[in-house]
């Protein structure tokens, strides 16, 4: 539950929002950057979404277009997008230098190996990727507040983590994976540098902002879960809606089928609905045929009815052509879009009985009127109010004994659902555009993941569309991890109570800027409860908190003393073996070889005139032999074994201090 709160936050959160927006803007650029020619914005969402593999609504390309052209860094030239040419050339040297700094990094930290040099390249940049899946807020933690160590802490998981991945690289050679393993431990977690430091920073930032935007796509599990398996019963006004192609949801609608098909949510509406829309439809036929028989299409075209404008799209021209729409739309669509029924669901007398009995209800009546007149200041007309009170009787009989809802635009019905509690995370009814929002249906639907980043950022790495250096700043990472952090520290049932609340504030359609409001405020109330709470009992743990900090002082003191002394044993023993290797290897060895050279010479040798140069022919020889192999091989041999005895040394030490610490 923490993590889709932690997602939610992300997506509503104002900070969050604005740095959303910045991710966006660098993907633009970079998909720009790798174009060689210039873009329209579709060409540009097409890229883009084919990156987050969903589509996203088209205005957050723009908004990231128009931050970009604020800042000059695109241009606009018929109605296409190209990079400025100073930006091109400042993003072609960054290119370079990313190269160029990887390819000293594997030359100063992983020589020597045997396997090719872009194999360990492709290897170390995938190994990266998935010590940032996996430990991003430890690196965050570490680089804000350079002494909590966090990542020291995770070594041993690191280490384990790194080794399963390696293991299935088939193109390293067998020699390399524990060497080049240690060294990649031993690079992240105790090297410092500058081109470390930069290569970490655009692989954490780039694990960073593939958060932010996965965050911000795809239908969070809660909405899911309330919605599945539900009936949906469909207002006339929503009605009205389907199948108009001039209407503002339509292309909405026609995503909202997809997903109600994967859900398993049946749509379809009530008799006494079915009768309001025919007579609905029949007024709408009036208008429109007086409006086709005194206009020409051309000023038909200008008025902003969607009916009208559905019907030119329909190829209207003549007075009959707009009577033929109209006995389209006379009674309730079919479909959805093209192949989920839409259904008539009055197929029960207990349903008709309690849909007419609450219509004859004064009080119910008066309700929904009251809440009518609250919203608009006039009493809501007798038919409508009928209707209003028998849909929501219809939804109320449902929801006894399945889950169902009202999709309704009318206010009164909306705002009839506020003041009742939801049943099985479900209202009893909601708006279009909310369930089109909690649905993520322009962003991303029900097919997309918003808790997982992985493989995005895995995408965005290996097609280098890495956000710049700038695009972040160590405030931003620090400002999320706080919160994130905050949130794990709540207690369980805190957070269940919070996700309710913010299931409900987006059911009723609120703004995200009330919702993320609402969130911050339910953090606040639930961190200074648990601060009073911990008040209370803080005089009598106070002393027994400054006998611990002493003792656990002391205690650290200690172990940092014996740790010490540890490491001092276990350096002179590293360093003992290092000397006694090179004494064999470059002293006695050679030696042994020269004297019994010698030796062989006194006893085999037969004139006594070349006796003192034959001596000097053999020391030459194997002096000789002894740079050569040396050179070739016994010198990258022993670096190899010295390099793995460094490497295992700080292993070794904890190893053994933890051994020496056990009780």
């Amino acid at each position: 539950m923490d993590k889709i709160i932690k997602t939610l936050h992300l997506r509503l959160d104002s900070t969050s929002k604005s740095l959303t927006k910045n991710a966006v803007s660098q993907l633009i650029v970079r998909i720009l950057f790798q174009s060689d020619k210039s873009l329209t914005i579709d060409q540009i969402g097409t890229e883009v979404s084919r990156l987050l593999n969903t589509s996203i609504n088209i205005k957050r390309i723009d908004d990231g277009l128009y931050k970009l052209m604020e800042k000059n860094e695109i241009k606009l030239e018929e109605k296409k997008y190209i990079l400025t040419r100073p930006n091109r050339r400042t993003l072609e040297k960054r290119y370079q230098e990313s190269k160029d700094r990887l390819d000293r990094i594997i030359e100063n930290y992983f020589v020597p190996f045997n396997s090719g040099k872009e194999i360990v390249i492709e290897w170390f940049s995938d190994a990266t990727i998935e010590f940032f899946k996996a430990y991003s807020s430890e690196w965050i933690s570490d680089l804000c507040y350079t002494k909590t160590e966090k990542l020291k802490t995770k070594k041993e998981d690191i280490l384990a983590h790194i080794k399963r991945r390696t293991r299935h690289n088939k193109n390293l050679h067998p020699d390399d994976y524990e060497l080049l393993i240690d060294k990649f431990i031993n690079a992240i977690i105790y090297k410092k540098d500058s081109d470390l430091d930069a290569h970490l920073w655009q692989y954490g930032t780039s694990a960073f902002s593939a958060n932010l935007l996965q965050a911000s796509v795809g239908a969070d599990p809660m909405s899911i879960n309330a919605f599945s398996d539900s009936k949906c019963i469909l207002d006339t006004n929503v009605l009205m809606n389907i199948g108009l192609e001039a209407s503002e949801y339509h292309e909405a609608i026609k995503k909202l089928e997809i997903v109600f098909e994967k859900l398993n949510i049946t749509p379809g509406y009530l008799a006494i609905t079915e009768t309001e829309y025919v007579k609905t439809s029949a007024n709408k036929k009036g208008e429109i045929l007086r409006a086709a028989s005194k206009f020409s299409v051309d000023v038909l075209k200008e008025t902003d009815d969607h009916f009208l404008q559905s019907a030119i799209k329909r190829q209207c021209h003549l007075l009959e052509d707009f009577e033929t729409f109209c006995a389209q739309i006379a009674n309730p669509p079919k479909k959805l879009d093209g192949t989920l029924d839409i259904l008539l669901f009055n197929n029960d007398e207990q349903l008709d009985s309690e849909i007419a009995s609450a219509q004859n209800d004064s009080k119910k009546k008066a309700i929904i009127n009251d809440i009518y007149k609250k919203a608009t200041g006039n009493d809501k007309r007798e038919a409508p109010l009928i209707h209003d009170v028998g849909i929501i009787a219809g939804a109320e009989y449902y929801r006894k004994t399945e889950k169902a809802f009202i999709l309704s635009q009318e206010i009164s019905v909306n705002r009839y659902s506020h003041s009742k509690p939801v049943k099985e995370d479900l209202p009893i009814a909601i708006k279009l555009e909310t369930l089109i929002n909690m649905l993520a249906i322009d962003n991303g639907g029900t097919d997309v993941n918003p808790l997982d980043f992985s493989t995005l950022f895995a995408n965005m790495i290996r097609f280098d569309l890495h956000p710049d250096k700038n695009t972040f700043q160590i405030a931003d990472l620090s400002k999320i991890l706080d919160n994130e952090l905050q949130i794990e520290q709540l207690p369980a049932e805190e957070i269940i109570k919070i996700a309710q609340g913010l299931h409900i504030n987006r059911l009723k359609g609120l703004s995200e800027e009330e919702i993320s409001l609402s969130l911050n405020r339910e953090f606040q109330d639930v961190k200074l409860k648990f601060i009073q709470d911990y008040d209370t009992v803080y005089e009598n743990l106070s002393f027994e908190k400054r006998e611990n900090e002493i003792k656990t002082k002391k205690l650290s003191q200690t172990e940092k003393a014996l740790k010490d002394h540890i490491r001092q044993e276990e350096t002179k023993n590293y360093e003992s073996k290092v000397f006694r290797n090179k004494l064999k290897w470059f002293i006695i060895i050679p030696l042994t070889f020269i004297v019994l050279t010698c030796f062989g010479i006194y006893y085999y040798n037969n004139t006594e005139d070349s006796h003192f140069e034959n001596y000097l022919i053999g020391i030459a020889i194997n002096l000789v032999f002894w740079i050569i192999s040396s050179l070739a091989l016994t010198k990258p041999k022993l670096f190899k074994r010295h390099e793995e005895l460094r490497l295992n040394l700080e292993k070794l030490i904890e190893t053994r201090f933890d051994n020496e610490t056990k009780t």
